[in-house]
């Protein structure tokens, strides 16, 4: 289905006026790869939502020296009307869509955390990773919103989201090499507005903290707090801060916590 086809249908289900909501606990995640093959790796994309949505819009970009093959859409989203992936690996994007037609007798995606879909990627020789990134498209546009019926008024009226992007793993070779030391990498771009990439690397399993500060010491945002296989990963921060809301411009600081390795790099937000 084209993409203005997704827009007209998106356009007819929100036809209801329109107010902007921003919640912390709405999330999308890109989890890290997974390695199926030597040369294709799986990512899964995952949906927090803490209201009963009608409605995904998801454009992604995607790096070089990776085609995306196929979206394979989870049997947890089949109860959407229209489940839409339009790749387009000339210009490294792929728009993702999942609509409900609004009848109220009809499932929501309920509220919760779940995969709605995996993405395969066959890698070009050389190539050993895949960085995805939401991105904003035009003619027609879209951005990555999240869509939800009001009834509280007696009548559907539309609400959005726009959920907070959140730790990012893009790196995991296909063969599964380990790192043999720990690494914490400069974060690129740097200046940056408003998101930033942060790579790391674990040569051993263990809990792994990554955390941004301000210049006065106090914990900004934490963007890692799990345990982690070893391997090579990398995190994007989008510049908001614990409470979703979007920082000032400044100098912050990122620490990583990995065993007995610590390490801390300064990075600049330009505004």
């Amino acid at each position: 289905m084209k993409r203005s086809v997704l827009v007209s249908v998106v356009l007819a289900l929100l036809a209801a006026p329109v107010i902007v909501m921003a919640v912390d606990a709405d999330k999308f995640v890109m989890s890290r790869p997974q390695a199926t093959t030597t040369d294709v790796i799986v990512v899964p994309l995952e949906v927090s939502n803490t209201k009963d949505l009608v409605a995904l819009d998801i454009p992604l970009g995607f790096s070089e020296g990776a085609v995306l093959e196929k979206v394979e859409f989870t049997d947890l989203v089949k109860k959407f009307d229209f489940q839409i992936a339009t790749i387009d690996n000339d210009k490294q994007q792929v728009l993702i869509g999942l609509i409900t037609m609004g009848n109220k007798d009809k499932p929501d995606l309920s509220p919760g955390s779940v995969t709605i879909a995996n993405m395969y990627f066959k890698l070009d020789p050389g190539t050993d990773m895949v960085e995805i990134s939401p991105i904003e498209l035009s003619d027609p546009g879209h951005s990555l919103t999240y869509y939800y019926n009001d009834y509280s008024n007696g009548y559907p009226e539309v609400k959005t989201i726009q959920p907070k992007v959140e730790t990012v793993g893009y790196s995991l070779p296909p063969g599964g090499a380990v790192p043999d030391v720990y690494a914490l990498n400069q974060n690129f771009p740097n200046p940056f507005n408003p998101t930033t990439r942060i790579s790391y690397a674990i040569p051993e399993a263990g809990q792994v903290r990554l955390t941004v500060f301000n210049i006065l010491g106090q914990d900004v945002c934490g963007l890692v707090d799990e345990y982690a296989e070893a391997g090579a990963y990398d995190v994007v921060w989008d510049g908001r801060d614990n409470s979703g809301v979007s920082v000032a411009s400044g100098i912050y600081f990122y620490r990583i916590e990995a065993n007995s390795f610590s390490e801390t790099k300064k990075m600049l937000l330009l505004k």
